[in-house]
């Protein structure tokens, strides 16, 4: 078992793997990204995340000169290599290298990089909760694309260690809450389970999706509206969900308690019934 990366069509170890300076990807963030993560050593809604990197890759008009079929095989053949019970994939595509200007290389050549790494865990949050802290959305305007530019996410993280919290959730300036710095947001309010609705300033997760869908099958009413920081304050209930993290419950926000400070009945019903319909087959 090892970490290993791929680059252009080689698989080679970690430590040995480099992009050229003038990628684009670093000079520019002209780059989009997928993370996928295995059960039993199989690789997660793995139809979905590509779907959801070529919606990126359009979006910005990259052509990654792979097909999905394609990026699922090296995908597949990474996780195999590296050996691991439980596998982490990092897959990311930019324009490629060129000489540094705005402008796009007439013939770009994209640049295709992904990691395997073990995959780590917390699965003592759902047993203790996480404390979050409310941050300006000062990011750009197409966070439903998943792309590497993301100071904004790293600066409100860390403002979020700093406070001796977890994660920090984005709110616009009239108020209005999107997602974390890398996860969806959930509440609960009188027994009903409430997620932002779809749109350009958040990115629609795989998890997300699924939470849902989870949530149905257990009986608890869902809502896709827009929430609040106010409506964080005053929630019965609120989790966070990734592809890593699953479901994540949270006991306070802005240092006040959510609910009774501790995780919640609906959070652990949801995570119960995602694990029986996608994971425990």
């Amino acid at each position: 078992m090892s970490e290993i990366a791929y680059v252009n069509g080689e698989f080679l170890p970690l430590e040995k793997a480099v992009v050229s300076v003038e990628d684009r990807g670093f000079q520019f963030a002209d780059a989009v990204y997928e993370v996928v993560r295995t059960y039993g050593g199989q690789p997660f809604a793995i139809e979905e995340h590509i779907a959801r990197l070529f919606r990126s890759l359009d979006a910005v008009h990259i052509d990654p000169q792979l097909n999905p079929a394609q990026l699922r095989t090296i995908i597949e053949e990474g996780i195999h290599r590296a050996g691991f019970d439980e596998s982490l994939v990092y897959l990311q595509i930019s324009r490629g290298p060129a000489p540094r200007h705005r402008g796009f290389p007439a013939e770009p050549k994209p640049t295709v990089v992904m990691t395997i790494r073990q995959l780590q865990t917390h699965p003592e949050w759902r047993e203790t909760g996480i404390k979050i802290i409310t941050a300006p959305d000062i990011r750009w305007g197409r966070c439903d694309v998943k792309s590497v530019g993301l100071l904004a996410n790293s600066l409100a993280y860390q403002a979020a260690k700093e406070a001796g919290a977890h994660d920090a959730v984005f709110v616009t300036h009239d108020g209005v809450v999107t997602e974390a710095t890398a996860a969806n947001v959930f509440i609960v309010r009188h027994g009903v389970l409430v997620t932002p609705p779809k749109a350009n300033a958040l990115l629609p997760g795989v998890t997300r999706d699924k939470i849902l869908h989870a949530a149905t099958e257990a009986g608890i009413r869902t809502r896709e509206t827009p929430i609040t920081r106010a409506d964080l304050h005053s929630a019965d209930e609120v989790f966070l969900t990734s592809t890593t993290a699953e479901v994540v419950p949270v006991v306070s926000v802005d240092g006040k308690p959510v609910g009774t400070g501790k995780p919640g009945p609906i959070a652990a019903r949801v995570y119960e019934s995602f694990q029986r319909k996608y994971v425990s087959r």
